[in-house]
């Protein structure tokens, strides 16, 4: 007589967790986390189900919670590139605000995927929220490397230069996003702040 490969409570996680994962996706994370709840129960130390956790309540705005879970799935599992990269992105959350913190997650991301233009443009913003902007301007750079046309990047390089006092430069990649996007909201109004920070700069 065969015997089967798997238990029958590995059986039951893996229901569970096609479950909570349909739920994911149709956008219902309470009902998922219910299902996950059930799996974790089995396997406590399951990092798959924990990050799955974490990112539903991420979803839900839960920042500080799914850290928590992005942490234990981490210690299972430290190289888990998407673990890295959302836990990153808790941490950088207006909400949170923890650039430094999450800093580390984005190097360690980078670490396993060097160049990830994810988490480039992410330890971009990052590095630009805590006043390093040349070193922002770096990670945009690398980016545009192979991909000269991304305009939230060419924006966060003018954001950047800007920051920097480098108006003119800054002005000339906004353009550049307006001749892609010519109604691109927020190309126009960092252009115009630009040219007054400019205009001030040069009447002082």
């Amino acid at each position: 007589m065969s015997r089967s490969s798997t238990s029958p409570k590995s059986d039951t996680v893996s229901s569970l967790h096609k479950k909570a994962l349909r739920f994911q996706k149709d956008g219902n994370q309470e009902e998922a986390m219910m299902q996950l709840d059930k799996a974790l129960d089995i396997e406590p130390n399951n990092a798959e189900l924990l990050y799955d956790k974490a990112i539903s309540l991420q979803m839900l705005l839960r920042f500080d919670d799914a850290i928590e879970y992005y942490n234990k799935s981490l210690r299972i599992d430290p190289n888990n590139f998407g673990a890295l990269v959302n836990k990153g992105l808790c941490l950088s959350n207006p909400n949170t605000n923890k650039h430094e913190e999450a800093l580390l997650c984005f190097d360690q991301a980078l670490r396993l995927t060097p160049d990830d233009p994810g988490a480039l443009s992410l330890r971009g913003y990052s590095l630009d929220s805590i006043g390093k902007y040349r070193e922002a301007i770096d990670c945009f750079d690398k980016i545009l490397e192979t991909q000269p046309k991304e305009v939230n990047i060419l924006i966060n390089k003018g954001l950047a230069l800007s920051h920097l006092g480098k108006y003119d430069e800054a002005i000339a990649y906004f353009d550049t996003v307006l001749d892609y996007e010519p109604d691109n909201f927020f190309a126009i109004q960092l252009k115009q702040e630009a040219a007054k920070s400019m205009k001030r700069d040069f009447m002082q």
